[in-house]
């Protein structure tokens, strides 16, 4: 077996134990373009976008696909729950892993943020760094610029340099990614994040 087929078997693995964790009632599937839950709304605080995606697509594995997406959508609607909690307005936003058109994709949250008057964005992710052998969570924030203040005539808003980033990681093996839950992880990587969020 070559090394690149070993090191798709560690990842499916892996993966395989990390949505078992999940379950399945807490897994959610992102459709295929961005859809946006309702924002909460909050004493007319403007909005976090909450924007997920995963990073592992292959176009041969649509099950892992499936998996990567179950997972990346449980962690994000997870990490929704502190940011409600502390009273800040919540748009979620989930993009599948099939979705690499990065451009398109940045110009889509671009509208996104324009349209629900965010002025940060929350970005999740659940991936595998195979070549380092990680399971990798991962939070950041980014300030939404020129939202707030005065706008010029056909301004468009621009997403700024990452202000903060949390990630924790685990080894890429089944037999540890089994006490790893996507749900539980969205939840307290948010509600450590909150004080970065609300310094922006």
């Amino acid at each position: 077996m070559s090394r690149s087929h070993i090191r798709k078997a560690l990842e499916n693995a892996a993966l395989v134990a990390f949505a078992v964790a999940a379950g399945p009632s807490q897994a959610q599937t992102p459709a295929s373009a961005p859809t946006p839950a309702p924002a909460t709304v909050a004493s007319g605080a403007p909005c976090v976008l909450l924007f997920g995606q995963g990073r592992n697509f292959d176009p041969d594995q649509p099950a892992a696909n499936r998996r990567w997406d179950e997972a990346n959508g449980a962690f994000n609607l997870a990490a929704r729950e502190p940011l409600v909690a502390a009273g800040l307005p919540v748009v979620n936003v989930v993009l599948p892993v099939s979705a690499t058109d990065v451009p398109r994709n940045l110009q889509g949250l671009v509208a996104e943020v324009q349209r629900r008057g965010c002025t940060r964005v929350l970005e999740t992710a659940v991936f595998a760094d195979a070549a380092q052998g990680l399971l990798i969570a991962r939070l950041r924030v980014y300030p939404v610029l020129g939202m707030l203040g005065p706008q010029a005539a056909g301004s468009v808003p621009r997403i700024g340099a990452v202000a903060y980033t949390q990630q924790k990681e685990f080894a890429l093996d089944a037999r540890v990614m089994d006490r790893v839950n996507p749900s539980r992880l969205g939840r307290v990587m948010a509600e450590e994040a909150l004080g970065a969020l609300r310094s922006q």
